[in-house]
């Protein structure tokens, strides 16, 4: 209601600009990505080398009310922790962002099957970023 473009400023700098779904659907900077998923990629990791950190992002309403998680263990046998999601309507649209844990060997499949879908961001995330 109030805008369509953003710019997020760290430390007086603008770091990134865009329009509001594509700064919310994809932050590309450290900033952005502290506005949009505050809580990080989960400091508490069991074992690194055994558990990744894969950080969604809805882009639309369509894929909110899907069983996107049971779909992905049921056709590719990733079997994915959800450790935290929380979603907001912006623009008119539901975007959302929901972290996952996924095992290590197993990431790249879960990664493949995610980027299947147009309005869904995924990426693997570091912990503490």
């Amino acid at each position: 209601e109030i805008c369509d473009r953003v710019a997020i400023l760290d430390n007086g700098t603008v770091v990134e600009e865009g329009t509001v779904g594509a700064v919310f659907s994809a932050p590309r900077s450290a900033a952005a990505k502290r506005l949009v998923f505050p809580s990080g990629a989960d400091d508490v990791v069991c074992d690194p080398e055994k558990e990744r950190r894969i950080r969604l992002a809805f882009n639309g309403a369509g894929t909110t009310g899907a069983p996107l998680i049971a779909t992905m263990a049921v056709e590719t046998g990733v079997l994915a922790s959800i450790i935290a999601a929380s979603t907001r309507s912006l623009d008119g649209q539901i975007y959302g962002t929901m972290l996952l844990g996924v095992p290590a060997e197993q990431t790249a499949l879960a990664l493949a099957f995610l980027h299947g879908y147009s309005d869904i961001y995924a990426e693997e995330v570091t912990p503490g970023v």
